[in-house]
C-alpha cells in the first residue's frame, strides 16, 4: 500500500460536491449550456407564437415585456436555483434515511487499483476505471468513475505538505486527465 486516508464526511462536503459536479466540473457546465439552450429555445418559441398569433402591435409589446424579464431572470438565477436544488434533494435524501454517501472510509492505493473501506462495504477500483480527478479550491479531491460516482478526499486528511505533493504525484501518473480548480 502507497497511501492511506481516514476520510470523515460531512453532509457539506457531500453538497459541495454536487454543487460542484453540477456547476463547475465539466460534466455540469455542458448540462447548465444545454439548459440555457434550451430556456432560450422556450422563450424564443413563446415570443415568435404571440407574434404570430397577434402580430406587431400593442398586445405584442405588452406581453413580450414580461416574457424577456422571466427569460433574463431564469438565466441570471438558473445557479442558485440549481444550488438549491441540490441541497434540497440531500437533505430529502436524509429524511428517507439513507444518505448516497459514506460519513466514514478508509481509502487505500496501490499500485494498480485503490480500495474504499466502509462500515457496510468494499470496493476495489482500478485505475483504468478513473475518468478524471478534480482538485477543488485546495480543499477536495474528487476521482471521478464517471460523472455521477467520485471518490471524495478532504485535504484535511492529509498530514502535510510532503505527503500531498507525494500523493499528487502519484496519482497523477495515474489519470490523464487532472483539474485543478
Amino acid at each position: 500500500m502507497n497511501y492511506q486516508f481516514n476520510v470523515q464526511m460531512s453532509e457539506q462536503d457531500y453538497i459541495e460536491y454536487n454543487q460542484f459536479v453540477m456547476m463547475r466540473s465539466p460534466y455540469g457546465k455542458k448540462q447548465v449550456k444545454n439548459v440555457r439552450i434550451s430556456l432560450t429555445l422556450i422563450f424564443a418559441t413563446a415570443i415568435l407564437a404571440s407574434l404570430l398569433i397577434g402580430g406587431f402591435n400593442i398586445g405584442f409589446f405588452t406581453s413580450l415585456i414580461p416574457l424577456l424579464i422571466l427569460y433574463f431572470i431564469s438565466q441570471v438565477f438558473l445557479v442558485k436555483f440549481s444550488s438549491y436544488a441540490v441541497k434540497r434533494s440531500i437533505k430529502d435524501m436524509k429524511k428517507q434515511g439513507k444518505m448516497a454517501y459514506s460519513t466514514e472510509s478508509v481509502l487505500e492505493f496501490f499500485d494498480d487499483c485503490f480500495v474504499e473501506i466502509t462500515p457496510d462495504n468494499k470496493t476495489e477500483t482500478n485505475y483504468s476505471a478513473v475518468e478524471r480527478i478534480s482538485i477543488v479550491d485546495n480543499k477536495m479531491i474528487y476521482i471521478h468513475v464517471n460523472n455521477v460516482m467520485a471518490y471524495i478526499i478532504p485535504l484535511s486528511c492529509i498530514e502535510t505538505k510532503e505527503q500531498y505533493d507525494s500523493f499528487f504525484n502519484f496519482i497523477k501518473t495515474k489519470c490523464a486527465v487532472i483539474d485543478v480548480y
